[in-house]
Parts: structure tokens; sequence; C-alpha cells
């Protein structure tokens, strides 16, 4: 018997006849390798690693029209970019904009199509009906933590407000972009998709997740690191991409990558020595650092104490 759908029905229902007939083969990426187009992603990391700049950067590139962002192929549509920013208001943002451009000669009708946000007052509705008239690109929400609305332990409520979000991405085919913070605890650890500030609810909801961290040594360089990336190989996602900080308070491509486990933070391995001379096992031993929000496996920490 076949399957009968009258047509408003048949625009949610979709056959798989029709999926595969679109001949998609691979996935449509904003920025390569980094950030699918219309889905919610999420960049995080501890405070004052440059995370709002590297995203006002990212939001600077697309609207002008950039081929790519640190070394990242961009795939642009129409280069409309909105950036509700809750932490920065009119006057940080413009230091920055000026910080930025320095010097050069800015193109204004260009530039206008960057467009700040900075009250959240009805903010989903008031996004709708931007996207609802005009194609936009990207949306980036800095901070996550402050337009989110219950308990951020709670799974469900996260999982039912970023639902939202996330129609919104599939309907218009727009990106979001959340910022968002790491645990105070992980500082310092291993890059770790288990290190979100909050539920495992909110990790879950996105299609990618990047993590910015401090280089250990050198002060001017951070690590990009991909924690999760449903379309990309295991392989791109164990090293970091190394990339620089500068005067103008933006970030400049390197062409090193490091390894995931040559960032963590080797000041858990006195504490792992203090409960190995306790008579713990390794596995105790791990066990108990990640409850103190150090994320290390049991093969890690034995590798890391030879």
């Amino acid at each position: 018997m076949d399957f009968n759908l009258n047509d408003e029905m048949s625009k949610l229902f979709l056959g798989a006849d029709q999926l595969k007939g679109k001949e998609i083969k691979e996935i449509d990426y904003l920025v390569d390798k980094l950030i699918p187009r219309g889905a919610l992603c999420a960049l995080v990391g501890e405070s004052d690693t440059g995370k709002s700049s590297l995203l006002r950067q990212l939001a600077v590139s697309l609207a002008y029209g950039d081929s790519d962002f640190l070394g990242f192929s961009l795939n642009d549509n129409c280069r409309n970019v909105v950036y509700i920013s809750t932490e920065d208001g009119e006057m940080s943002t413009a230091v920055w904009l000026n910080k930025y451009f320095g010097d050069d000669l800015v193109d204004n009708g260009i530039l206008s199509k960057l467009k700040f946000l900075f009250v959240t007052h009805n903010l989903l509705d008031n996004i709708k009906k931007v996207v609802h008239k005009n194609c936009v690109d990207l949306i980036i929400v800095d901070s996550y933590a402050d337009i989110f609305e219950g308990s951020m332990n709670d799974s469900n409520i996260v999982r039912s407000f970023l639902s939202k979000y996330n129609d919104l991405a599939i309907q218009y085919g727009v990106t979001i972009v959340f910022l968002h913070h790491t645990k105070k605890s992980s500082e310092g650890a291993r890059p770790n998709k288990n290190s979100i500030l909050g539920s495992q609810g909110f990790e879950a909801k996105m299609r990618s997740v990047m993590m910015l961290t401090k280089d250990k040594e050198d002060t001017t360089h951070r690590h990009l690191c991909v924690v999760k990336n449903n379309y990309l190989p295991e392989k791109d996602k164990k090293l970091s991409y190394v990339i620089k900080f500068n005067e103008n308070l933006s970030f400049e491509a390197t062409d090193k990558r490091v390894d995931f486990n040559d960032l963590d933070n080797p000041e858990y391995l006195d504490k792992a020595k203090e409960l190995l001379a306790q008579g713990k096992s390794l596995r105790d031993v791990s066990e108990s650092l990640n409850e103190l929000g150090y994320v290390v496996s049991k093969s890690t920490l034995q590798r890391r104490l030879k």
C-alpha cells in the first residue's frame, strides 16, 4: 500500500527517495572542517582566551566575503551576519572594531552586513523576524549562559531550550554558534568535550564543538581544538590548530598543529602521585582525578607518569 500524504504533510515528511535524489555526498560547511552550515555549533573555553575576538573576526571575514578564515575555506552565501553580544556593549565592541582595522580603509557598505544586537529581550522572536526576511549566513550568540533560561545542569531543560534554535537553523539554513565556557576545575586540562560547563545536553545538541585553550609556554599562542564534529574523521580531532593572538586583538594562522595529549596540565600528576602513594590503583586514581575535573584516562595517566 502506498504511503499517501496531503500536500501540507508532504512538506514535513520527506521520503528517503527524495533525500537520496538530492545526491548530496558531503556535508556543506560554512567554515571548512570547523562549522557546518545550517546547524548548531559552539566555541568553548576558559576565560581570557580570546573567544569573543575570534568569533568577531570570523564575523568580519564573512561580511567581507573573504575566501578563507585562518586558513579554513569560507563558503558564504549572502555574507550577512548577526552577532548577539551580551557581555560586551556598544563601547567595547566599537573599541574592538577600531583596534582590529587600525588605520585600514573600511568599506562601510560591506561592514554594515554585520549587525550587532545588544538587547536580548524577546531574542528568539527578533531573530526569527530577521532571518524570515533576510538571508543570514551566521548568527553568533556571545554568550550562551546569558540567554539560557533554567538550570544549566538539567539536560532536559537544556535540550528543550536549544531545540528552538535548532529548528530555526534547519528551517532557514542559518548556522548558529554559541560561545560558552568550560569548568573552572578543567583549566589547563587536555581539551575534551566533557569539560564544558553544565549539562551534557548542551554538547549533545551541537553538531560541532571547538575549544580554545592557551599555550602553556607562549602567551601569544592559542590552540583551536575540534573536540566534537559529527562529520569529521577521528584523525582530524586529535591535533590542535595553533593560532597567534596579535596586538590588534585578532588571530593569525600558523602552520603548527599539536597533539591534544601534549596540551594537558601536568599539575594533576602531583595529585596522581600522592594518590598512588596511598596504595590506590591507576584506575582509582583516574576516577578520582575525573571527579576533581581533570579529564584523564587510565592509559593517558600511565603514559604521563612514565
